[in-house]
C-alpha cells in the first residue's frame, strides 16, 4: 500500500491493484471516504490503517463510480453508509472483464444523488455533482478547501477510456471539469494526485 498524508485531516490510500485509490477526510472520530479500491486484500489493508492506526471510524463512502474496482472496500465497514449516482446499478451491471471476486465487492447504497449534493465534513466542504462521461454513475467531486478536484475515471492517465461511452459525452464531461479546475489539483481514481492539465490532455487526445 501507499499512503500520503496531504493535510493533517486529509490522507490519500493507494492500493496495488490497479493502482484504485481511497481519500480518507477525517472529522474527530469518523472518517469520511472517497472511492473504495480494487481488490479485498487493498480492502483489508485500508480498513487496518483507518480502525488500528488512525482509529476512526467510517460513517460514509461516496462512490465516483460503480465500477468494481473501485468498491471493493463497502463491505470492510458495514456500518458506513455508501452514497451513489443513482444509475450505480445500469453502471455495475454494464461492467466487462470482471473477476468473480471482483463480481462479489458489490453493496447496495444507502444514498442516491441525482444531480448535486454538498456535504460539510470538518473543514472541508464536497460539493458533488452528477458529471456523465466515463459511465452514467460518474460523480465529480470539488473540495476547494483541500485544492482537489476528484473526476472518477473521466480521464485516466491523459487519455479518455471509451469502452463504456462516446466521444461526445467525454467533450461534455471533460468541459464540465475544466470550469470546476482553475486553482485546483486533479485526483482520478487510480494512483497519485496530479496536474489538472491532465484534462486539456484527454480533451486532445
Amino acid at each position: 500500500m501507499n499512503v500520503i498524508q496531504i493535510q493533517p485531516e486529509l490522507f490519500l490510500f493507494i492500493g496495488k491493484t490497479y493502482q484504485s485509490n481511497s481519500t480518507i477526510f477525517v472529522n474527530g472520530d469518523q472518517a469520511l471516504l472517497i472511492d473504495a479500491l480494487g481488490s479485498r486484500s487493498d480492502a483489508e489493508e485500508l480498513r487496518s490503517f483507518i480502525e488500528q492506526d488512525l482509529k476512526k471510524e467510517v460513517r460514509f463512502i461516496i462512490s465516483t463510480h460503480y465500477f468494481s474496482d473501485h468498491i471493493a472496500a463497502l463491505k470492510s465497514f458495514p456500518r458506513a453508509s455508501v452514497i451513489a449516482h443513482e444509475s450505480y446499478l445500469e453502471t455495475f451491471n454494464s461492467e466487462q472483464y470482471r473477476t468473480d471476486e471482483e463480481a462479489s465487492h458489490f453493496v447496495e447504497p444507502h444514498l442516491l444523488v441525482s444531480d448535486r449534493l454538498s456535504i460539510k465534513w470538518s473543514t472541508f466542504t464536497l460539493n458533488i455533482s452528477h458529471n456523465p462521461g466515463h459511465t452514467n454513475s460518474t460523480l465529480a467531486i470539488d473540495v476547494p478547501e483541500a485544492n482537489l478536484l476528484f473526476v472518477g475515471d473521466t480521464l485516466v492517465g491523459n487519455i479518455v477510456y471509451l469502452k463504456y461511452s462516446t466521444p461526445d459525452r467525454f467533450v461534455t464531461a471533460l468541459d464540465t471539469l475544466k470550469q470546476k479546475s482553475p486553482g485546483r489539483r486533479l485526483l482520478s481514481s487510480h494512483g497519485p494526485i496530479r496536474s489538472t492539465d491532465a484534462i486539456s490532455n484527454a480533451q486532445s487526445y
